[in-house]
């Protein structure tokens, strides 16, 4: 029976979430738990019946609740100095009270940590092994800083020793069959997802339609319901009407401001309409390689996030090209304090702004202001 979007995206967080509701209800999960950054290669996890759940993601549906500041500040009453990133912060203080939008993740059996999208993910993860005595896994990406022909065995080696582990952890013996099987389920998702990613540019779609549908492909990559989901996904954008050339077209760069209802500074930017995100581009991973190990590499060796400078760049200007921007709206994140060096040498006007994805505290509403409207003289 063929199911509609609204149908899909309930069945895949009922899925995703399920541990959390036997949790809450004082029952353990049916299968052992990971924590895991938003890059770990959950492709080995599934093949094993290892449930994961990413703390990172919570954080964003907690902001999006509206609950995430008394969370913020129980964690720098606690533990963590606000200058910490948001997303630790914000978790943090739920476990210290307890609460969150769904309670409390179920306690971890394992951490795995990645260090392919930032270098802070190690750090927090040590933390929470402290808090919870458990095994801690930190998969290290050298990414494009090192050779391929050194890279690969040397990921290749950590890849194979986390699948004896979690064959230790779960009792359960990997089937080459099925890991083969959901990389092809990660990878039809990937390709639906980027046909997604296009609509933007020519069709007149909010981009909180995008921001949030995205974390299906972060939760659930590997699920074939994901694909299936984006397909129909693609149908609908097609139908809308098309984009409104007579408002200038503006890029989002960083990440989604999840504490406010549209996502982004909709308020501030009516005159404008976003046309594309690089955001909604950080999953696009390739799988591309003629083994398992091999697809496993360079999906997660090569995150735009782990890439030099030179190649971010290009492949930025790429998207911006391809969504017809003639400005941008780049967020200097102070969680991410690094990430809008992605933003070098573009070549068109933008506005900075000194924002988080996570803090609603830490903007400054007339500051911003005044750069957009810069931002709009200068376009």
């Amino acid at each position: 029976m063929i199911q509609t979007t609204t149908q899909l995206q309930a069945k895949l967080m009922r899925e995703y979430y399920q541990d959390f509701s036997r949790y809450a209800k004082g029952k353990q999960p049916s299968h052992k738990v990971a924590w895991v950054t938003a890059f770990t290669p959950v492709e080995i996890l599934e093949a094993l019946g290892i449930s994961y759940i990413y703390p990172e993601s919570y954080a964003a549906v907690t902001a999006a609740s509206g609950k995430e500041q008394a969370l913020l500040n129980e964690s720098e009453r606690n533990s963590l100095c606000p200058d910490c990133c948001s997303y630790s912060c914000c978790i943090e203080g739920s476990l210290i009270t307890g609460t969150g939008p769904r309670g409390i993740p179920p306690k971890p059996d394992v951490l795995i940590a990645t260090n392919n999208q930032c270098d802070t993910l190690p750090n927090w993860w040590n933390i929470l092994a402290d808090r919870y005595q458990v095994p801690l896994i930190v998969l290290d990406y050298p990414g494009e800083g090192m050779e391929r022909e050194s890279a690969y065995p040397y990921v290749e080696g950590q890849h194979k020793d986390l699948i004896r582990r979690m064959e230790e952890l779960s009792g359960n013996k990997l089937d080459p069959d099925r890991l083969s099987e959901l990389i092809g389920n990660s990878r039809q998702s990937v390709s639906a997802w980027e046909r997604v990613c296009g609509y933007p540019a020519v069709k007149e779609l909010p981009p909180t339609l995008l921001f949030d549908a995205i974390s299906f492909l972060i939760t659930s990559r590997c699920k074939p319901e994901t694909a299936e989901l984006y397909m129909l996904m693609e149908d609908e954008l097609k139908e809308l009407p098309d984009a409104d050339r007579s408002r200038p077209a503006l890029f989002w760069l960083g990440y989604p401001l999840w504490y406010h209802k549209d996502r982004y500074l909709s308020e501030l930017l009516k005159d404008f309409r976003i046309s594309g995100s690089n955001y909604i581009t950080w999953w696009s991973l390739d799988y591309s390689g003629d083994t398992a190990m091999e697809q496993l590499f360079s999906a997660y060796n090569y995150t735009f996030l782990n890439l030099k400078q030179e190649t971010k760049t290009a492949r930025l200007k790429e998207c911006i090209r391809r969504s017809g921007a003639v400005g941008a709206v780049t967020l200097h994140n102070k969680s991410c304090k690094c990430d809008f060096v992605s933003a070098k040498d573009i070549d068109i006007p933008q506005a900075e702004l000194e924002i988080d994805m996570i803090d609603r505290e830490f903007l400054d509403m007339e500051r911003t202001e005044r750069q957009i409207e810069i931002l709009r003289e200068s376009i």
